[in-house]
Formats: C-alpha cells, sequence, structure tokens
C-alpha cells in the first residue's frame, strides 16, 4: 500500500524539479553566455559534457538497487539491505576514481582533443580538476538516492534537487553581483551539486535507514544487484540507440542534412517536455511494483495496473492532446507560421507518446519481477528495425522518416508487451489493461470534436504575432480539455471519490 499522498506528492515534486530544471536553463544560457562570451561558455560546455559521457559507467545501478532494495524491505531482510547498500557506496567510490582517472587524462593530455586554442584549455583544464575533485561525493551521492527512493521517499530527493536548483539560480546572480570568474562560477556550481549528499545521508540516518555509513565489501550479496542492472545497462543502450541516432541518420541520408536535423529539432521540443514530465514515473512505480511482486498476489497486481493505466493515460492524454488539436497554432508561436507544415509529424508523433507512456505502470513490473532477456532481445531487434526504417524514409519524408522509425520501435516493443511478457512475465489478464488504456484515448479523441470542427478565429489581441498563436492555442485547448474533463466524470472512468483517495494515500 503506497504511503499517504505518496503518488501525488512523488509526482508533484518530480514535476517541479523538472520544471525549475528547465527555468534555470531558460535563465543560466543567455545570462552566462553574454557574461562569460560564447568561446569561455563553450569551456563550461565541454567539461560538463565530459563529465556527463562518464555517467555511464552507473551501469544501470539506478535502476537496480531501487527494485532490489523495495523487494528485501517487503521481505523483511533489512540486513540484508545494509550490506548491500553499504558495498554500493563502495561500488560508487570505485567507479568515482575510474571518473577521477579520466578527467586527469583529459587534463594532462586532452589538448589534442579539443579545437580550442592554449588559454582556453588551461581553463578547461582547471575545470577537469574541479570536476574530479568533487567526483567521489557525487557519486556517492547516488548510492543514497537510490536507498531513499526505493523506501518511497522520491519527495524528499525532488525537494532537495528544487533547494539545489534555487541556489543555482541564485549563483548566477551572484556571478553578476560579485564578478565572478569561469572558475570561481564552475567551483561554487559543482560545490552546490555535490552537497546533496548532505540532506540524503541526515535523511538516511534519521530513518534509520542505514545503521551505518563504513563502506563494506559484501560482493557476493552485491553482485545479485549488479548483474540485473548489467541487463537494464544493456536494454538503455538500444533504447538510446533507437532515440538518439535519429538526427544523425537524417543528417547522413537525409537529402538536405541540416535543414532536415532543423526540422527534426524544432518538432521535438513539445514531445522531449512531455518526456521530462513523465520520466519519474517509472521510479515512483518502481518500489510499489518490487513490494507487490514479492507478495504476489496476481489481483492486486492486476487491479493496481489496470488503474493506474486508466491514470497515466488521462494525464498524459491531458499533456498531448492540446498540442493535437492546436500544433500549428503551436509552431507558429514557437518558429513562425512557415514551420506550419511539420505540424502533422508532430501530432503524429503526441500520439505515439501516449501509447508508449500508458505502458508505464505495467512496465515497472517487468522490472521488478526481474526477468529482462525477452524484453533486451526485443528492444534490440526494434531498435535495429527503427533505424532501418529512418534510414530508408529518409530522402522521402526526412521528418517523417524519424517519426515513423520512432512508432515502428514503440509499436513493436508494447506488442512483445501484449502478446507475450503481460501474460508469461506478470500473469495479467490482457484486455483489461487494453481496456484502461483504450477507454480515456477513446474520449480524448472525441473531445477532439469541439477544437476541429468549431472554427476560432485568428483574435489579434496584441502585434506580436506569436501571443496571438499563443492565445490561439489556449483556447484550442479549453474546448478540447473541458469535453473531456465533463467525459471522464460522466462515464465514471474518473470520480470525486478517486481523486481524495489518491491525495489521502489511499489510491491503490
Amino acid at each position: 500500500m503506497a504511503k499517504k499522498g505518496y503518488f501525488v506528492s512523488s509526482f508533484f515534486w518530480s514535476t517541479l524539479s523538472k520544471v525549475l530544471n528547465a527555468i534555470f536553463g531558460f535563465v543560466s544560457v543567455p545570462i552566462l553566455l553574454g557574461y562569460f562570451g560564447k568561446a569561455d561558455y563553450g569551456i563550461l560546455s565541454i567539461a560538463t559534457a565530459c563529465n556527463g559521457c562518464m555517467h555511464l559507467l552507473d551501469l544501470g545501478m539506478n535502476t537496480g538497487a531501487v527494485k532490489f532494495f523495495a523487494q528485501w524491505s517487503a521481505e523483511g531482510r533489512r540486513d540484508l539491505i545494509q550490506k548491500v547498500s553499504n558495498t554500493n557506496t563502495t561500488f560508487y567510490l570505485i567507479i568515482s576514481f575510474v571518473n577521477i582517472a579520466g578527467l586527469l587524462f583529459l587534463a594532462w593530455f586532452g589538448e589534442r582533443f579539443f579545437s580550442i586554442s592554449y588559454d582556453q584549455f588551461l581553463k578547461l583544464r582547471t575545470c577537469f580538476y574541479i570536476l574530479a575533485l568533487f567526483s567521489s561525493v557525487s557519486w556517492a551521492t547516488s548510492a543514497y538516492t537510490q536507498l531513499l527512493t526505493a523506501f518511497k521517499k522520491i519527495a524528499f530527493t525532488m525537494q532537495v534537487n528544487s533547494v539545489m536548483l534555487l541556489m543555482r539560480i541564485a549563483l548566477i546572480f551572484c556571478v553578476l553581483f560579485f564578478k565572478f570568474s569561469l572558475i570561481e562560477y564552475f567551483f561554487y556550481l559543482t560545490a552546490i551539486v555535490a552537497a546533496t549528499i548532505i540532506p540524503y545521508i541526515v535523511k538516511c540516518k534519521k530513518d534509520r535507514l542505514l545503521d551505518s555509513l563504513k563502506p563494506a565489501f559484501y560482493w557476493k550479496e552485491f553482485s545479485a544487484v549488479f548483474y540485473f542492472s548489467l541487463s537494464i545497462f544493456a536494454l538503455s543502450l538500444f533504447q538510446v540507440a533507437a532515440t538518439q541516432s535519429r538526427p544523425v541518420i537524417l543528417s547522413m541520408f537525409a537529402e538536405r542534412g541540416a535543414e532536415s536535423v532543423a526540422d527534426f529539432r524544432i518538432v521535438e521540443v513539445v514531445p522531449q517536455f512531455i518526456i521530462m514530465l513523465c520520466g519519474s514515473l517509472t521510479a515512483i512505480f518502481l518500489p510499489n511494483s518490487s513490494e507487490m511482486i514479492v507478495r504476489n498476489n496476481l489481483g492486486e497486481i492486476q487491479n493496481f495496473i489496470n488503474t493506474w493505466t486508466t491514470r497515466t493515460t488521462i494525464f498524459v492524454c491531458m499533456l498531448c492532446f492540446p498540442f493535437i488539436v492546436a500544433s500549428e497554432d503551436v509552431l507558429s508561436a514557437y518558429v513562425g507560421s512557415e514551420f506550419g507544415y511539420l505540424s502533422k509529424w508532430l501530432v503524429l508523433w503526441c500520439f505515439f507518446l501516449i501509447v508508449q507512456m500508458h505502458s508505464t505502470p505495467a512496465f515497472s513490473f517487468i522490472l521488478a519481477r526481474g526477468r529482462t532477456k525477452v524484453l533486451v532481445v526485443s528492444t534490440a531487434i526494434a531498435s535495429v528495425i527503427s533505424i532501418i526504417v529512418n534510414i530508408c524514409l529518409s530522402r522521402i519524408i526526412p521528418v517523417g522518416s524519424a517519426v515513423v522509425g520512432y512508432a515502428v520501435y514503440m509499436l513493436g516493443l508494447i506488442g512483445v508487451y501484449y502478446l507475450y511478457i503481460y501474460k508469461y512475465y506478470i500473469g495479467l489478464k490482457r484486455f483489461p489493461v487494453f481496456k484502461s488504456f483504450m477507454l480515456p484515448l477513446s474520449l480524448g479523441f472525441l473531445s477532439c470534436v469541439f477544437p476541429m470542427f468549431i472554427t476560432v478565429p485568428y483574435i489579434e489581441i496584441s502585434s506580436i504575432s506569436r501571443i496571438n498563436y499563443i492565445f490561439l492555442f489556449c483556447i484550442k485547448s479549453l474546448l478540447w480539455f473541458l469535453p473531456y474533463v465533463g467525459l471522464l466524470f460522466a462515464l465514471r472512468v474518473v470520480k470525486i471519490s478517486d481523486l481524495k483517495g489518491l491525495i489521502n494515500g489511499r489510491g491503490k
């Protein structure tokens, strides 16, 4: 059973953290670019990008550790959690030493790898030293994050992240007021990120999740988490290949590579924003899923997946359908009316996002079950097929080839879920899950009748055309949203009692 308000509070704080992160990016880029200059700002980007690449060394532990800690907590194996969690800290310290070695290598021998001047490289070298200095603390933070997530403290971790983001925003204004140098700014920024470990450790000790912070060496017990995490790592690599290769493929195979990639990036903004908002759902569901797998009550699992498939679908519909019914207005407000021809691909992409995201509750049980062989193989096959489709169509429908390739990848995986994994891995009755998805989706399409067939004239409320298009987007969104909410309540897909239960923690 979820703790009081667990799902609502976790999602609220997760969303707030992501919104603050977006604000930080929006505020920081133009200010720092103007203050430090394009070249020096580029040095910051190089340093953080090089360090970011090394996060692959995580090897899927963020998912694996949460799954096993939640499972062992449900089984009452707290001693095992203590051993593995402390060994997890040791693992991350070892990873940090590898990271430090990589950063020092770049600092000492990396000048030949970057097309920058010697003076710029000296600044970059100092940035690498700063990252190396805080590396062990930053990596060790992951061990405590995973423990807190497994014990359903996601809201707390997101509250800490939100505070840290506010501190990073404040730091930008300190740069302007105190005239910090590039190196001073980067040092304080890295220190703020590393300081996250302090409230995490305090919370773990306060809630008695750990008896000791001392690193341990229980590698035999740790191996179960590690080997499962490796399968998640392989899964992530294929997912990245399928999603991140699309602009590269367009640049290589489309007739006008640069223009096609630019069009793709324009269309991508809205789906990426939606994915960002939905990104924490699996992490929120996983602790509950792991506990239910331990109890092995198929009725409870079926009810949870049915209920949350409906709720997830409704939520994603509310995010996607406004962009479906007003796609041209959104693009016109964002980049100009001359890019309205991309609207059909935005509509298609948003639709397939709904199809993809509805499987999130069931996917958390696939991870919790721990049998990932079929999932990894099917993901690999779907990834390869989607890349081939993208290549074959890139000259015919450049941006469309990327969207269709993504659709092939996603539909292939959803097909495997329904045809095999749901039944044979989790023991689900598949039709109730499909029905839980189709009902709110069908009502979403039915509600499209209003904004699509009621002509909303272009109203000039401002001399700035983008504001007028945003106003149109809001009107069309309301014309869809109000009937959709009305249908949900009229057909009792959503009940007032469900909302109260969800807020008070009674939602199963």
